[in-house]
């Protein structure tokens, strides 16, 4: 007769609180999602008003109106006045969740919408340790890259992220080669293009949808010196070489990384130089540990970034891979002078430059390695 087992221990009432703020926050996501979906942030940061009021300026039904500014008023993201039963939404809080400036943080409660969606299939690679095709979250992953990014490279990216390898800015003004891997809809290439016109640029991406937009919005823009190629590192062979190569949010996501950097730094010419965007974390988890925007990157991976990267090889880096072991990657690629630093405008991010060396050890190698063979997949933005 097996011995009676042991009482449970009793639940930590913090914990359970802590469980509950998570729930809550969770529903708090799904508000903020409908509020910028619906351009009830964009009524809001114009004034307040009643129930009856906002609905009637944002043309939505006043009873789902009302209940949406009940719950986030109960969350105090809101101000209510009882007496008036209206609801007024802060101007510092404004900037956060509506608008064209960088800090409208709004666009980001769509990733933990998307990874929900996919929890099931997440589930199922747990047990298979398979990966899901980044094609299974299209087209509303890459839209909301794109919506995600948009506004903080319209600002920052032509006068901030290019400045940080120095001399390249007078390189491109002058008109150099630019390869932009995994360029997703193209919009850093796009404003790169428009920015420097005397430089030639061309944007790989495997991923058709996005890649679509992409070249309508070149050509809405009209810009000339910026192609499009549909594939993946293997698409390099007919490209020729390049004098810059840049690649935003797409390394940690690729299935052969190391090969496929590999080969990406063989498409540069001596000197040439790289300019990278990738998540702002550690390498050593203790760092990560309580810090929210760690938290946050994480959860990303698990839904997204991970099985994505394990569905055309091994990949497995995941959105924490950390800047240290990007550092390290890239230079026994054959990148030297690697230099790590915050992205301006983006606490969750970095930008990573370096340039080539001509008489760098690897660049004598000549072995392509699966990535070719296999395409590299890359993240769609």
């Amino acid at each position: 007769m097996s011995p009676p087992s042991a009482a449970p221990a009793p639940p930590s009432r913090a914990f359970v609180r802590r469980l509950l703020r998570a729930y809550a926050d969770g529903e708090l996501t799904n508000l903020i999602q409908i509020g910028h979906a619906t351009g009830l942030w964009t009524v809001l940061a114009n004034g307040g008003g009643t129930a009856a009021e906002i609905a009637r300026r944002a043309r939505l039904d006043p009873r789902y109106v009302d209940e949406w500014l009940r719950a986030l008023a109960v969350a105090r993201v809101l101000r209510y006045d009882a007496r008036r039963e209206s609801f007024h939404l802060a101007p510092s809080r404004a900037a956060c969740l509506a608008g064209p400036g960088i800090y409208n943080l709004a666009p980001g409660s769509g990733m933990v919408a998307i990874g929900a969606r996919h929890l099931p299939r997440v589930a199922r690679a747990f047990r298979s340790g398979k990966g899901i095709p980044a094609a299974v979250y299209e087209p509303e992953f890459s839209r909301l890259m794109d919506d995600l990014n948009r506004r903080r490279y319209d600002a920052l990216l032509v006068p901030e992220y290019v400045r940080l390898a120095p001399g390249l800015e007078a390189r491109l003004r002058r008109g150099i080669r630019v390869l932009d891997f995994g360029t997703g809809s193209g919009h850093p290439v796009n404003l790169l293009a428009r920015a420097y016109p005397r430089s030639r640029f061309v944007g790989v991406e495997l991923a058709r949808l996005p890649l679509a937009r992409a070249r309508r919005e070149a050509r809405s823009l009209g810009l000339r010196n910026v192609r499009f190629v549909r594939g993946g590192v293997s698409s390099l062979r007919t490209l020729g070489r390049f004098d810059l190569l840049t690649a935003f949010d797409v390394i940690h996501d690729l299935a052969w990384p190391e090969a496929t950097v590999a080969a990406l730094v063989r498409r540069l010419r001596p000197n040439g130089r790289v300019l990278i965007g990738e998540p702002r974390a550690s390498s050593d988890l203790g760092e990560n540990i309580g810090r929210t925007g760690a938290a946050y990157l994480y959860g990303v991976s698990v839904t997204y970034c991970l099985p994505v990267s394990r569905a055309g090889g091994p990949g497995g880096l995941g959105t924490c891979w950390g800047v240290e072991r990007a550092k390290a990657l890239l230079e026994s690629a054959g990148v030297a002078r690697v230099r790590v630093r915050p992205a301006p405008g983006n606490a969750l991010a970095v930008v990573i430059t370096g340039r080539i060396l001509a008489t760098h050890p690897r660049r004598r190698r000549s072995a392509e390695g699966p990535a070719l063979a296999r395409g590299g997949r890359s993240c769609p933005k």
